[in-house]
């Protein structure tokens, strides 16, 4: 029977992605941890050629910009389990917040060790690599129309969280978003606030973290917003965002209303009383997955260039 990276990962006690990042070198695995891989790999029997030959068509690469943020943990763990009963094995890559240049995943497809790619960060891809039709799939962002994109309804859950906020009465809001590019370009969860409180007389102030900053420089700079206005409500674009928002707001003894965006169970199991919109994660990996897989079975299999999932309002 073959040996899989979740055999190891199980007789090791880490997650998948540990043992990607380990067999790969690419990405941070502690020592302990490495040491305790590594003995799995020599009980098992799992040889490099073993895994260089199970990398050459059954492995699909995810590229995401961190897994700080509990929603691409979650994203990745639906994603790991739905394309292992299909048959292939994860590999996850963190680019960090980094424009990343397609070179690097072109390489990876013509040594044939990826089968195919999965992004939820903007690529540097030219028109060349995009004519080669390599099997990729994006969530939320819009890299180009021959790459199909599957995203929920952000903008209905930016007028989900703009109603509600409305109808608690609040008319000085402050759209924070977790990163710059949320506003530049201004993403669709902030277009669909704005959609209905232009609509009303409120008070709008639009600021954005540096999402590559530590948690401290970030808390710092909320702190500086909030001491130059005084606002009723603070609309985040991510529930990390929300909570830190919050933390200083009780700093300051400030008691806004506070909206978050993702809904990952976990937050929700942590932070009960958090308002958020929830995206289902499960319902995602399971059409990024076939999506992809589609693409790499039919390479010449028309799809459309975007696939949207309905979120869910939750306070």
């Amino acid at each position: 029977m073959r040996v899989t990276i979740t055999d190891i990962a199980r007789e090791a006690e880490v997650s998948n992605a540990t043992v990607s990042r380990y067999l790969t070198k690419n990405g941070y695995v502690s020592q302990e941890a490495a040491t305790k891989i590594q003995t799995a790999i020599d009980q098992l029997g799992y040889t490099y050629r073993e895994h260089h030959n199970q990398f050459t068509s059954r492995a699909i690469e995810v590229n995401f910009p961190n897994i700080d943020n509990p929603f691409y943990a979650e994203l990745f763990e639906e994603l790991s389990t739905y394309l292992k009963q299909k048959g292939y094995d994860c590999i996850l890559h963190l680019d960090h917040f980094q424009l990343q240049d397609f070179d690097y995943f072109q390489e990876r497809f013509q040594n044939q060790e990826i089968a195919g790619l999965i992004t939820s960060s903007l690529l540097n891809i030219s028109k060349r690599s995009l004519n080669r039709n390599y099997p990729i799939v994006s969530f939320d962002r819009r890299i180009s129309p021959k790459i199909p994109t599957i995203q929920s309804n952000n903008l209905d859950a930016g007028i989900q969280i703009a109603q509600y906020v409305l109808s608690h009465g609040k008319n000085n809001i402050l759209l924070l978003a977790g990163a710059r590019e949320d506003l530049y370009p201004i993403n669709d969860r902030i277009k669909g606030m704005m959609r209905v409180f232009n609509n009303y007389h409120t008070q709008i102030t639009t600021e954005a973290l540096n999402a590559s900053d530590s948690i401290v420089a970030q808390k710092i700079a909320i702190q500086q917003f909030l001491k130059r206005n005084t606002y009723d409500a603070i609309c985040c674009t991510d529930d990390i965002t929300a909570l830190l928002a919050k933390q200083c707001t009780d700093d300051l003894h400030l008691a806004p209303l506070i909206t978050g965006f993702d809904g990952t169970y976990l937050i929700q199991n942590l932070f009960p009383k958090l308002v958020t919109v929830r995206q289902n994660t499960k319902a995602i990996a399971e059409v990024l997955s076939d999506i992809l897989l589609r693409r790499i079975k039919y390479p010449l299999y028309p799809l459309e260039p975007i696939y949207t999932l309905p979120v869910n309002l939750i306070h």
